[in-house]
């Protein structure tokens, strides 16, 4: 009979237990949880940056290329992948008489607050800068 009584009683100091434990491990899950989203979110934004720099810098470079061709097809690639506040920049200037062989330089930078998905607590005020380079056929 003792045992029986020990076991009940036993059972009883550690109803909350669990209840300690999980006080205890939320914030430390809620802090991976977030952090992981807001990882992935800035993963996604950098490679969809990545692509759009490569595509216009692909246009610009390209025989009778522009700026405004590279910048119109950058923004539509960003706003397609829905990147907001983006900026677009082609350097050197192209116009007719780039001279082949000349590196075209397109530089694209988004802010993080306006492209985040969840609470903005680890890329804060932060901004990603992406850039590609091609040498004008």
């Amino acid at each position: 009979m003792k045992q029986r009584r020990h076991h009940k009683t036993f059972k009883k100091r550690r109803s909350g237990l669990a209840a300690v434990e999980f006080a205890l491990c939320l914030p430390l899950l809620m802090i991976l949880v977030f952090g992981s989203i807001e990882a992935s979110n800035a993963i996604y934004l950098r490679q969809a940056m990545t692509i759009a720099s490569y595509e216009s810098a692909q246009i610009a470079s390209a025989v009778g290329g522009t700026d405004a061709a590279a910048k119109q097809r950058a923004n539509e690639i960003l706003t397609t992948y829905n990147i907001q506040g983006a900026s677009v920049d082609v350097s050197p200037l192209i116009t007719a008489n780039t001279i082949a062989g000349t590196p075209i330089k397109v530089t694209i930078v988004a802010p993080s607050n306006s492209n985040s998905i969840g609470p903005n607590w680890f890329f804060k005020n932060s901004t990603y800068s992406r850039e590609f380079t091609m040498n004008r056929l």
